[in-house]
């Protein structure tokens, strides 16, 4: 729990005292600050709501390399990339590729990759990408337990 509130509170933080960052290509970009960035704040709150609903165990430092080393696949959006869901992605993606479950975890979260497609300024792409680097990370490492 305390490290929920503490990135909770990293990401009001950055919020309200850092330009609003993000990525549409390699070349201007921000790979490594836009899951601190945010459109707005219904945005911010969106993903402060997910981190407090997934149940899983929290591995920030991996999720947030994958999240960052996936904001280099092109993710085919014409305005900028930004925000936590990245990291919210590689975390459910961890968890299934613990136990080895690519199918249930495609089919447990459909909706959640499928609706953002026709939602504007959403980049479900990279919530995909996010979530199979998740899952092949989890997959093929003994994470255990909250790692920051």
């Amino acid at each position: 729990m305390i490290v929920r509130i503490v990135i909770t509170v990293i990401l009001l933080l950055s919020y309200f005292l850092l330009p609003k960052y993000g990525f549409t290509d390699i070349i201007d970009s921000d790979h490594f600050l836009y899951p601190l960035s945010h459109a707005n704040i219904w945005h911010l709150s969106a993903n402060i709501l997910c981190l407090w609903m997934i149940k899983t165990d929290i591995h920030l430092i991996p999720c947030y390399i994958i999240s960052v080393l996936c904001s280099f696949i092109p993710c085919f959006v014409s305005e900028p990339t930004m925000g936590f869901s990245g990291i919210l992605f590689a975390m459910v993606g961890i968890s299934w590729g613990r136990v080895h479950r690519l199918k249930d975890m495609v089919w447990r979260n459909k909706w959640y990759l499928i609706i953002p497609l026709f939602i504007p300024h959403v980049n479900a792409f990279i919530h995909l990408y996010c979530m199979i680097g998740g899952y092949l990370f989890g997959r093929f490492t003994n994470i255990k337990g909250n790692i920051l």
